[in-house]
């Protein structure tokens, strides 16, 4: 038999192990005040300070262990002048900020922007929640994650009214996320995103709850940074379909990462291998479609799925390619001894061995 090439096309990254968490997951540090009102320290609630007054979304509650932070949607302004707005009560790792010029509150706008300096790719987020409120089904709730390499630049936003509202932000959320929700008035330049993981749901839950959010991937490309956002209700606040309800609220818990080791879909020699099982440790047969190739090419990719952005469209993400750093493969005989494929997730936490028989 002819000497069989054994083709993996990767880079070779090799980053610290049990090290990419976020900051402070179970919400315990907490330092300064916003009013008088105790805020976190590495993370930052949607808080409003307009026409000297100064409104507070986020709040120290008790947690599964420890504390949690509570966010609620509440009504911004002031009701007997009819001035103000309803707005949603969320917090971020970025900046939450909002806009208005004035008091004329149709030109309000606002939305998040930058995040944290980061370089890893998660499968999964996990999150404990509970969801309170009167209106629960009226309005979604927001787990997101996502991760971007570059720098996002935009200059007007959608407002209350519907139209475009000027002001200059850097690494804003809809200058990054452009097929989930992209900035409606123009984005001057896109962040170039790496990973989405979104969770919604118009649902309540009175009891602590564990909500996994998978993560999918745009491309093979290294993060740069990256941000999570918790919204009690529908976020964006204008740019999201429906309205914002007061009351309606989250506790959040107990945040983690998770870094798989399985495989999504593995191609040979640029064809998908569809019967492919990705969760037996049994020897698997593949035949090949050229039965007198010699070169093998093996590739794994993960972080593959769908989701459906604000507009209700749907917004495909094709996954990336696992690199030399997480696959390592011991090549075997076409018609005799299998590959062996050995899979470790990125932080080292768990490892899947995979056997292939490759026949002509």
């Amino acid at each position: 038999m002819k000497n069989i090439l054994f083709l993996l096309t990767a880079i070779c990254i090799i980053l610290p192990l049990h090290a990419q968490q976020l900051p402070d997951p179970h919400f315990e540090n907490w330092g300064g005040k916003f009013k008088d009102d105790v805020q976190l320290v590495d993370w930052h609630g949607s808080n409003v300070s307009q026409a000297g007054m100064k409104f507070t979304f986020m709040f120290q509650k008790p947690g599964r262990s420890g504390y949690c932070a509570y966010v609620a949607d509440r009504y911004v302004g002031i009701p007997k002048l009819n001035i103000g707005a309803t707005g949603p009560g969320y917090f971020s790792l970025g900046q939450p900020w909002q806009y208005l010029k004035g008091l004329n509150v149709n030109g309000a706008t606002a939305g998040t922007e930058g995040g944290i300096a980061w370089k890893y790719r998660p499968d999964t987020m996990a999150v404990w929640i509970k969801r309170t409120g009167e209106n629960t089904d009226k309005e979604d709730f927001h787990l997101l994650f996502y991760s971007w390499a570059g720098t996002a630049k935009g200059s007007e936003y959608k407002n209350k009214k519907g139209g475009c509202t000027t002001t200059e932000r850097i690494n804003e959320e809809s200058d990054i996320r452009q097929d989930t929700d992209g900035n409606e008035c123009g984005t001057e330049q896109a962040g170039r995103q790496v990973a989405e993981g979104w969770y919604r749901a118009r649902a309540k839950y009175n009891e602590w709850t564990q909500i996994k959010v998978p993560v999918y991937y745009r491309s093979d490309a290294r993060p740069q940074m990256c941000n999570v956002i918790f919204s009690a209700g529908n976020y964006p606040a204008f740019r999201a379909n429906d309205g914002l309800y007061p009351g309606n609220a989250l506790y959040v818990d107990d945040v983690e990462l998770i870094y798989s080791s399985k495989i999504d879909k593995l191609l040979i020699n640029g064809t998908e291998w569809k019967e492919f099982n990705p969760n037996t440790d049994k020897i698997q047969t593949f035949k090949l479609l050229n039965s007198k190739a010699q070169t093998i090419k093996i590739e794994a990719l993960r972080g593959i799925g769908t989701l459906t952005n604000i507009k209700g469209h749907k917004a495909k993400f094709n996954g990336r390619r696992l690199d030399t750093g997480e696959m390592t493969i011991v090549p075997g005989e076409i018609n005799g001894k299998p590959w062996t494929i050995t899979v470790k997730a990125e932080d080292g936490s768990s490892t899947h061995i995979y056997k292939i028989k490759i026949v002509s």
